[in-house]
Order: structure tokens, then sequence, then C-alpha cells
């Protein structure tokens, strides 16, 4: 929980927003400034190098992720097609409410390329292999953490292709995203060990 006058959760939040919009290119230290309203070098202040500030990005991003998960509505009874539903929903957030998160990680793909922890950072912020791992667990998956990577890199994938590939033009042919996802948890808690 930030402390009452630290200012690292506006910068972060401006950060996305400028990756979302502009790219990594647009991420300066300056352009947060100027974007959140603040003293010139006060990015700077709190993250002093570019790689501080991409990680304490990544992290903000997670921590929308988290939110995102304790805020969705609890479900009782989990089969495959409620998890579908419930899955599909997550993703459909990222094309609405969550689209600068989504679209900022896009962005830091080509920054974080050359750096192993900040990839595994952004590899993890959006979806939750402790949650997916748990989700297959109670679906009756007979090898849970490696079905869940399997997912989150499924998932990945289709949102992926929400922005930039053939669910992004509404093509004719595409199976709805629930369908997609009931149908691969289907073949993981179906699948032998």
């Amino acid at each position: 929980m930030p402390r009452p006058g630290d200012r690292r959760p506006l910068i972060c939040d401006q950060a996305i927003t400028l990756l979302a919009d502009g790219g990594a290119r647009a991420l300066t230290h300056g352009a947060i400034d100027r974007a959140a309203g603040l003293p010139k070098g006060s990015t700077s202040y709190y993250f002093r190098t570019r790689e501080a500030l991409i990680s304490a990005t990544i992290e903000r991003i997670r921590t929308h992720s988290r939110e995102a998960m304790t805020n969705a509505e609890p479900v009782s009874d989990i089969t495959a097609d409620v998890a579908a539903v419930f899955i599909t929903e997550q993703l459909v957030a990222f094309d609405g409410v969550r689209r600068a998160d989504a679209l900022a990680v896009f962005a830091l793909l080509p920054e974080v390329r050359e750096n192993d922890s900040l990839r595994d950072e952004l590899g993890s912020c959006l979806f939750s292999m402790e949650r997916a791992t748990a989700l297959l667990e109670v679906l009756g998956s007979s090898t849970p953490r490696e079905d869940a990577a399997d997912l989150i890199a499924f998932l990945s994938g289709m949102l992926f292709d929400m922005f930039f590939g053939v669910r992004s033009h509404n093509v004719g042919g595409a199976r709805p995203a629930s369908d997609s996802v009931e149908r691969m948890l289907r073949r993981m808690i179906s699948a032998p060990g």
C-alpha cells in the first residue's frame, strides 16, 4: 500500500497510459512528469533508471491484475464452462477497462527482450500462474502446473489476437473466445497425465 503523498502509483499509471498510447518510445521520465502534471525531475527522483521505471510499471500492471481478480464475481461451482466464461470476462476487460494495461505489456516486449528478470516480470503480470494452477487443480487436471503454463500461453495468444489478429477484425470463422477457452480447458482436464 503506497504511503500518502507517494507519487509512484501516479507515475506508473501515467507510464502505462504513455506506453498504451505511444509505445515504448513515448516512455521517458520527462514525458511522465508532463503527463502527470508533476515538477520536472519527479519521475527521476522515484525511478533513477529506465529499468527501475519499467520494473515498477510492470508491478503496477500486476497490481491491477490482482485487483481485477479480487473484484471479480466469486464462483461457487467451478466447471469448465463456468471457468471459461469467467476467463473470457477477464479477457474482454483487456479490450475495455484494462486496455491500457494490455497495450503497455505489448509495448514493453522489445524493452525487456534482453533482460531475463524484466522479461519474467512482464510475462507474469497479466495472468497469474498460481491462480491458473489452482483453477486447474479444482477442475481435475492431472498436471495442473504444466497445464497452467499452457493456459497462460494460450490466453496470451488470444489477447494478442484480440488486438492484432483475426479477432481484431471480427473475421467470420473465429470462434467466440469463451468457446475457445472452454475447449482448451476441457482438453486439459480430460487428458491423461
